[in-house]
C-alpha cells in the first residue's frame, strides 16, 4: 500500500537532512540534526512527514533540546537520554516570518533540481528562522512558562518542569510542584515524583547536585 509514497518519504527525508547538515546544522543520527546553542540549549529539528496517494508532505516544527533537563529527566527514569526529543517544540509556521512561505510538498514527477531547491529552502528556514526562534526560549527562564501551559498535556511536560525547576536550583519549589502534581495524577505521575524526591534527598544528604 502506497509503496513508492513510503520509499519517496525515506528518500526526500534523507535530502532534507542532508541540505540540514550542509547548511551547518550538526548530524547526529542518519535522521537527525540540531543546532548547537549556549548552555546546553539545542535548536531541536522536526520534520513530521505525512504521507498520502500521489504525495509526501513536511510540516516542519522548531523548538530546542536542552540536554541537562532530558539528561536529567532520563536518569530518574531509569531510561536511556535521547538527543533527537524536543524539549519544547512548535510548528515552524507559528513563526511571523515562516508564515507565508508554501507548504513542502514532494511528488515522484518533480525533478532532482526542484526538490534540491525545495529542501535547500527548508534548511534555510531553519537556519535563519528557527534558530531564531530557538535562541529566544534558549534559557530555563524562558522555557519554564512554556513548558506549565502544557502541563495539562502530560507526555513528558511536568517531567520537565521538575527538572527544569531543580536545574535553576529551586529544589524546594521543585520538591512541591512534584508532590502537588502527584497528588493530582497520581497515576501518570506517583513513580516519577518518588524517583526525583529520593534524588533530591540524596542531593541533601550528599551535598551536592
Amino acid at each position: 500500500m502506497m509503496r513508492r509514497e513510503v520509499s519517496l518519504k525515506k528518500a526526500i527525508r534523507l535530502k532534507c537532512y542532508d541540505a540540514l547538515e550542509q547548511a551547518g546544522f550538526t548530524r547526529f543520527a542518519k535522521e537527525g540534526v540540531d543546532w548547537p546553542l549556549d548552555d546546553g540549549f539545542h535548536c531541536w529539528v522536526g520534520l513530521n512527514t505525512g504521507v498520502y496517494p500521489g504525495r509526501v508532505e513536511i510540516n516542519p516544527f522548531v523548538g530546542v533540546h536542552v540536554v541537562p533537563m532530558e539528561r536529567l529527566a532520563a536518569s530518574i527514569k531509569g531510561r536511556k537520554y535521547d538527543r533527537g526529543i524536543a524539549s519544547y517544540a512548535i510548528p515552524m509556521g507559528e513563526l511571523d516570518t515562516v508564515r507565508n512561505e508554501q507548504a513542502f510538498a514532494f511528488t515522484p514527477e518533480q525533478s532532482d533540481d526542484f526538490v534540491d531547491s525545495e529542501t535547500q529552502r527548508l534548511a534555510h528556514l531553519y537556519a535563519t528562522a528557527g534558530t531564531a526562534y530557538a535562541s529566544l526560549i534558549a534559557s530555563y527562564g524562558q522555557i519554564l512558562p512554556l513548558l506549565e501551559e502544557r502541563l495539562d498535556m502530560l507526555g513528558g511536560y511536568p517531567e520537565s518542569v521538575a527538572c527544569c525547576l531543580y536545574l535553576m536550583g529551586d529544589k524546594a519549589e521543585a520538591c512541591t510542584f512534584v508532590a502537588d502534581f502527584a497528588s493530582k495524577e497520581p497515576g501518570y505521575f506517583s513513580s516519577f515524583a518518588a524517583a526525583f524526591l529520593k534524588r533530591v534527598e540524596g542531593d541533601a544528604s550528599s551535598g551536592g547536585h
